[in-house]
């Protein structure tokens, strides 16, 4: 079986990412929001590192085969044909149907499951498309097709969807770099409301909020980066790693995010809102 796509919108392949190349300035990338992407697949019978279709809107494809289909992730305008499709609800997807995801209404990323997950070539072990290290190892054309692999199981029917939440408490540790602010930033930190000031991506969420009275000095070494470091930029802003993060940086990293935060994080939109709630490890 595969998926013809028709439209190919803001939507990449994404799946569990690859791990073990950092030392050689390779991120992780992956699902910008895991816990959506392992929902999806979880409804539909897949293993959990199985490959899905990451959108932000824009995505038609058709299938030359039934199958199931899901939804999960940030709530969006979809059909089946003619028919509304149900959020987090595995639906039958009839040969020759094609399914549209025009907009993204709330958060940014929505995630389409398969049954059978996504297949083809993999790069350092992932069909994941990383957006800053170009690494595409399945590129997304309109006219192109997708292979469909076997089914693993039947679909859940059933579960407990989490739907993204809004970043009302965002956790935060203290970084390898927390000692250069001052004794009242991290109050600072926690006691205002930081706002979301950039479009959203697949490499940081750009964060505005007070003034801090921290010493920066733009003498610092390159350093190590994971998702959800925080760092600390000369404009005072606080810079989330996400996905597609560089390995490396120059910016003082003062916090680190929980996993399960990041991924509220990564749906947020220019706008949102986010408040901090410090975490000890």
């Amino acid at each position: 079986m595969t998926l013809l796509i028709e439209r190919v919108g803001l939507t990449t392949v994404q799946d569990h990412g690859r791990s073990g190349w950092a030392h050689l300035g390779v991120s992780h990338s992956g699902a910008a929001d895991r816990t959506s992407f392992q929902l999806a697949n979880r409804l539909v019978g897949n293993p959990p590192q199985a490959a899905v279709l990451e959108t932000a809107g824009g995505l038609a494809v058709r299938a030359t085969a039934d199958t199931f289909v899901v939804l999960t992730g940030s709530e969006c305008d979809a059909e089946l044909d003619d028919r509304v499709i149900p959020h987090c609800q595995p639906t039958v997807m009839r040969t020759g149907s094609l399914l549209r995801v025009s907009n993204v209404r709330r958060g940014v990323f929505t995630y389409l499951g398969v049954a059978g997950g996504i297949q083809g070539p993999a790069l350092l072990g992932s069909r994941s498309h990383d957006t800053l290290g170009n690494i595409v190892p399945l590129p997304l054309i309109a006219g192109g097709e997708l292979r469909i692999g076997t089914t693993y199981g039947n679909p859940l029917g059933v579960d407990a969807p989490m739907m993204p939440r809004d970043t009302d408490r965002v956790g935060i540790t203290t970084g390898p770099h927390g000692d250069i602010l001052h004794l009242d930033d991290r109050e600072r930190i926690l006691h205002h409301v930081w706002t979301v000031s950039a479009e959203p991506n697949r490499v940081g969420v750009r964060l505005v909020g007070p003034t801090l009275q921290h010493q920066f000095t733009d003498d610092m070494h390159s350093f190590p980066l994971v998702r959800g470091a925080v760092q600390l930029t000369p404009a005072n802003e606080l810079v989330v790693m996400v996905a597609d993060h560089p390995t490396t940086g120059g910016y003082p990293v003062v916090g680190v995010v929980p996993p399960s935060d990041v991924d509220r994080l990564a749906q947020a939109r220019i706008g949102a809102r986010v408040t901090w709630e410090w975490k000890s490890i």
